[in-house]
């Protein structure tokens, strides 16, 4: 039965918007001596809220004893172990009602930076799980030096060797935050990462827009050539927070993080079709820093001739300020939460809240809110045994199941 609902009206004005984990943006309005700009349909403004009147969903602790999870990663086969990633640069199966004792999985302790929002940023495994030479994962992390790394590991005797590593991405950072997060594979076998504009505020190196710049962009390669050629699929974001590919449809769902601020800023959800993944020499173009969701940044400057695409989705400060990216649940994989079937599903750091949407639905679409929090948030992940978890910063694995 379908929970009775009260509307939440949208707003009328932006009001106060993000601070997520410190991940920038800024100013309000046009310049007067900038060219003229495609106008946002009115539909990609902020999206009108439902809150039900009881909660769909409930939350149950899985594990805890963690430390800093920032992303729950799923093993290969059909058995495939929950892996939960540590900042500080470790990643420790999920036994139990805790991690696995013994040595992590995955030890960069002493070689990543965890400044700000640096740390071990994601992982993913590019291999078939069986124990053969062909095991490997791809790690995203900040190195000493605070660069963004996306290098390939071996995985021998159950655990990564961190010595036998090959760089296939390395990008400067010019400050501590905005460093993006998780790489994931793509229906098509591709790499798919997203970095952040360079960090501080307002992308002041205006970086975002920049073709020539790594930063602000989500990247795809091929996760087993010898030598990555990365090509851009998206340009124009601040700081992709967790991406996700939708099982049915194959678009790549961005949660895009926001900043506090004195001005009204934006969390955004976007969605990029799978037609446009496959084009190679014509990225999308999410707007950031000429855009801010779906309204126009003075002294910011846009790349042209690229297809913009505007949020499905955005909010304000007042609801939150770190969007973490979720899951578009198809089918069977709704089978333990039917109430977000064909929903994509997705959170925020600050407030805890946790949304859905409709999975088809088009720019400006309306969010449930759940009736249930998960404080700090991170990661979405919707395991082999199907439960749909999420990680916290308070060290805590959660389960979300329908509140029937």
């Amino acid at each position: 039965m379908r929970a009775a609902t009260t509307r939440i009206p949208v707003l009328a004005v932006l009001a106060a918007l993000a601070l997520a984990l410190g991940l920038g943006l800024g100013g309000c309005g046009a310049d007067d001596d900038a060219p003229e700009r495609p106008v946002p349909p009115a539909s990609a403004g902020l999206s009108p809220q439902v809150e039900v009147a009881s909660p769909t969903l409930r939350r149950s602790r899985v594990a805890h004893g963690f430390v800093e999870p920032v992303q729950l990663a799923q093993e290969p086969g059909p058995r495939g172990r929950v892996l939960v990633l540590e900042r500080a640069g470790t990643a420790r199966w999920l036994d139990g009602d805790g991690p696995a004792d013994g040595a992590p999985f995955l030890d960069l302790r002493g070689r990543v930076s965890t400044k700000d929002e640096q740390g071990l940023l994601g992982l993913v495994f590019v291999g078939d799980g069986r124990g053969g030479a062909e095991d490997r994962v791809v790690v995203h992390e900040s190195d000493r030096d605070g660069r963004n790394r996306v290098v390939r590991y071996p995985v021998r005797d159950g655990r990564v060797d961190v010595a036998a590593g090959q760089p296939l991405l390395d990008v400067e950072q010019p400050y501590a935050n905005h460093n993006g997060g998780e790489p994931v594979l793509g229906p098509d076998g591709r790499l798919y990462v997203g970095l952040g504009d360079g960090g501080s505020a307002y992308d002041p190196r205006q970086k975002a827009q920049d073709r020539r710049s790594m930063l602000g962009k989500i990247l795809s390669t091929d996760p087993a050539a010898p030598t990555p050629r990365w090509r851009q699929v998206a340009i124009g974001l601040r700081n992709p927070w967790r991406l996700s590919f939708d099982a049915r449809t194959g678009a790549l769902w961005v949660a895009d993080a926001g900043r506090d601020s004195s001005e009204a800023q934006t969390e955004e959800i976007d969605r990029i079709p799978a037609a446009a993944l496959r084009r190679p020499d014509a990225p999308v173009n999410l707007g950031w820093s000429a855009y801010e969701g779906a309204r126009i940044q003075r002294n910011r400057e846009l790349t042209t001739g690229l297809r913009l695409i505007w949020p499905v989705a955005s909010y304000t400060q007042r609801d939150g300020c770190n969007a973490v990216g979720g899951l578009a649940l198809r089918g069977a994989a709704a089978g333990a939460v039917p109430a977000l079937r064909d929903r994509y599903v997705f959170g925020d750091t600050c407030s805890g809240l946790v949304w859905s949407l409709p999975a088809d639905a088009e720019a400006g679409a309306e969010l449930r809110r759940e009736g249930v929090r998960v404080p700090r948030q991170t990661s979405y992940l919707l395991d082999r045994r199907g439960r749909l978890l999420v990680s916290s910063l308070d060290g805590l694995v959660h389960r979300l199941r329908d509140a029937g």
